[in-house]
This record gives structure tokens, sequence and C-alpha cells, in this order.
């Protein structure tokens, strides 16, 4: 993905940073409103910007969690977000 839409962006680190821990992949993308395909898609540039980490429970479902480098984008660009275009949704 070249373009990823910073939209999805922010709300993919809106919905693990309110969450406050790591999620299943499911719980993820149903917030998104984006289908599972596009968001493995949107999961994988993530991953290659170290946004977010994949770890595995103890009962070895895959979870999703932000990094420390994807807190600070939550509060640099999805603050900003809110703050500048406040009638806009996340």
């Amino acid at each position: 993905m070249e373009r990823p839409d910073l939209y999805v962006v922010a709300r993919f680190l809106d919905v693990l940073y309110r969450n406050g821990s790591a999620m299943k992949k499911t719980n993820i993308q149903m917030p998104l409103g984006v289908n599972y395909p596009r968001f493995t898609e949107y999961l994988e540039w993530m991953l290659k910007h170290e946004l977010v980490a994949e770890t595995v429970d103890d009962e070895g479902a895959e979870r999703i969690a932000l990094t420390p480098k994807g807190i600070d984008a939550y509060h640099r660009f999805v603050d900003w977000i809110k703050e500048t275009l406040e009638s806009t949704k996340i």
C-alpha cells in the first residue's frame, strides 16, 4: 500500500489507544469499517512502520498492540485531528 487513507490509520491508532491493551484482529477491524482483506493491508503497513506489534497470548490467539512509536503517532496525529478538525469524527 503506497498511500493509505490517513483517516483509517487514525482510527486504527485510536481504537488501540482507547482500548489500552492488545486486541484481537477482528476487534480492531470491525470499528475501522473496512473489509478484512483491506484491514490486513493496513495491518501490514502499520507493522512495517513499527506503529503496532503482533503478540500471541497464553491461549495462542494473535493480538495487536501499539508500540511506543504508535503511541507517539497517536498523540501527534490523532490528537491533532481532534483539535484541528473538531467536527470530524475519527
